[in-house]
């Protein structure tokens, strides 16, 4: 996962002024670190004369990757981003350069945006009325009304092809094993690659069979999965029985979704009571309907505390609430369609719980409870 200590060092001005110089743009007047600290990114702000170059903005953020998912995430952040800025009216910042490689003077992956004026609302939301809060809701169901209402032909993140079109790529998420952990926990060279599926895929019947097959990889290579050993026949049986059963468990709409839509990701202006954009892209992607809030982020406040659960379903209640009002079904359409299709991801949803806190030995208390429900579902495909 990503930590701070894993970001980049300090930036200095000068490699970021001959980052500028290299995208001919002018250079700085101003180059500032932000004070606060990304999961991913090192950020700065810049100020400049604005040119076409800037979409006429003068002010700017660098963000400077870590090396955490090389390559993969960047690119899945600008193809979707692409994709968003031409398809749809949702805020997000201008994208002015990038570039998914190491090549360049800061040594880094790094995108270039337009800063975007608003409060972050994680900040502020607190403080809106309940016609103000309506409202926002109401936003929001726009903006993913706008994502979920297009259909795409498989699952995976987007990336841009020669045409700089947006295209189906690899799949990015935010559980992938990461550098600092493989270095941490994982020995024999495995790499990001190794130890994380690809795609993309064409059906939810493969994208699963896929991760399956990649948590049997894991089991078989680490020590601290031993435990799941005994059970890899039935796992193998079970990636077997999926094509037997498709018609079923491919029922799903296939949407792009942000996956990570909390409050701390939404910029919201008060005086205007509009959001002014969404942030952090890179790890959305196009995804069963069933998985569009997959880690259940949607709404969370951004807070670590005792409040934050309850927060978020209050928040949760307002936007239903909003939702039936402007009669849009958007939390019906992403129920299972059947039992069987519920129990297909419950066991790609627990062998990946299980395969990412063993090797780190954590949770050891819950894994095994974890194993008898893989076993339980796996029991309803008769494996």
């Amino acid at each position: 996962m990503g930590a701070a200590e894993n970001l980049p060092h300090a930036i200095p001005q000068g490699a970021i002024q001959a980052l500028l110089r290299t995208i001919s743009l002018p250079e700085a007047t101003s180059i500032i670190s932000a004070k606060v600290t990304a999961q991913y990114h090192s950020i700065y702000f810049i100020a400049l004369p604005p040119t076409t170059r800037t979409h006429n903005h003068s002010d700017l953020v660098l963000r400077v990757s870590g090396r955490h998912l090389p390559t993969i995430k960047t690119s899945n952040e600008l193809g979707v981003m692409s994709w968003v800025a031409r398809n749809t009216t949702i805020p997000i910042p201008d994208l002015v350069a990038s570039d998914s490689s190491e090549k360049n003077p800061i040594g880094h992956e790094y995108t270039l945006m337009s800063r975007i004026k608003g409060a972050t609302l994680s900040d502020i939301y607190e403080s809106l009325d309940d016609d103000q809060v309506d409202r926002l809701m109401d936003q929001l169901v726009g903006f993913l009304l706008q994502l979920h209402s297009h259909p795409w032909s498989g699952i995976g993140g987007l990336a841009l092809d020669d045409r700089e079109e947006a295209v189906l790529a690899r799949v990015v998420d935010e559980t992938f094993w990461q550098v600092p952990d493989i270095e941490k926990y994982w020995h024999g060279g495995e790499t990001t690659d190794s130890l994380n599926i690809a795609g993309p895929y064409a059906t939810y019947v493969d994208f699963i069979a896929a991760q399956v097959r990649q948590y049997i990889h894991l089991i078989k290579i680490h020590d601290a999965l031993e435990f799941m050993r005994d059970s890899l026949p039935r796992l193998e049986a079970f990636v077997d029985a999926l094509p037997n059963r498709a018609d079923e468990l491919n029922k799903v709409s296939l949407r792009l979704t942000h996956k990570d839509l909390h409050l701390a990701n939404i910029l919201y202006d008060v005086d205007s009571g509009s959001i002014t954009a969404i942030l952090d892209w890179e790890f959305s992607g196009v995804v069963p309907f069933t998985n569009w809030n997959p880690r259940r982020s949607f709404l969370w406040n951004g807070r670590d505390d005792e409040r934050s659960l309850s927060e978020k379903q209050r928040l949760g209640d307002i936007f239903a609430r909003r939702c039936a009002a402007l009669e849009v079904s958007l939390l019906d359409d992403a129920s299972f369609a059947s039992p069987l299709q519920e129990g297909m991801q419950m066991v790609a949803d627990f062998l990946r719980a299980i395969t990412e806190v063993s090797p780190r030995g954590q949770r050891q208390d819950l894994v095994l409870d974890w194993k008898t429900t893989v076993l339980d579902k796996i029991g309803l495909f008769g494996v």
